[in-house]
């Protein structure tokens, strides 16, 4: 029978698998390396797995008898939960990508590789520390990862005006750049969840 702690445990699981499939995704990017896409899938379908157990377990607890706080947890556990696997969504759009990347034998700028680190590093950084918050099971160490800095959004805007500029100046092909910029797309929305996980953790007490 499900518990509120055999939820938080799961979500755990996930908040560790989301981060290893973020990590294991640009590490196939860099190394233009099949066999890392492999292995970022199949932390995806950890997440999948563990999204059907945390959901399967949330309708047996319907059943229970738990107070309102315990429902409101679990509420939120499951809203986590669905953004842990929207994670591994997008990270499976990228994979897509760069897995036609690597067959088209595209190569992109040192600019628009080094923007593109900048984004994946800050997404990186919010998820570790997410993740650390859930394995502490300490929510109110969230705060650090809500504090105010540039909008990923802004330096979407603007690295997608740098990119547009190098196709204009024949430093990409136009496959390549639309393929970078959905990579910056799929990035913020990465990020956009994890600053969502970040904000429902605040809510626990």
């Amino acid at each position: 029978m499900a518990d509120l702690n055999s939820i938080k445990e799961k979500v755990n699981q996930m908040a560790r698998a989301a981060l290893s499939m973020w990590k294991l995704t640009y590490e196939a990017f860099i190394e233009h390396d099949v066999d890392l896409i492999t292995k970022a899938l199949d932390e995806e379908n950890k997440l999948n797995a563990l999204e059907d157990e945390i959901n399967g377990g949330i309708v047996n607890l319907a059943q229970g008898s738990f107070s309102q706080d315990d429902k409101f947890k679990i509420t939120l556990y499951a809203d986590i939960a669905a953004d842990f696997e929207l994670i591994g969504d997008y990270c499976k759009d990228i994979l897509e990508r760069i897995e036609m990347k690597i067959e088209e034998k595209l190569l992109f700028s040192e600019d628009a590789v080094q923007e593109y680190k900048e984004l994946y590093n800050k997404t990186k950084v919010a998820l570790e520390e997410v993740v650390f918050v859930l394995e502490k099971d300490n929510p109110a160490l969230v705060k650090e990862v809500l504090r105010d800095q540039e909008h990923i959004d802004s330096l979407v805007d603007k690295y997608r005006q740098h990119h547009n500029q190098r196709m204009i100046e024949g430093k990409c092909s136009p496959l390549g750049c639309n393929m970078y910029l959905n990579m910056l797309d799929f990035t913020a929305a990465v990020y956009y969840h994890v600053k969502k996980i970040a904000k429902n953790l605040l809510k626990i007490k």
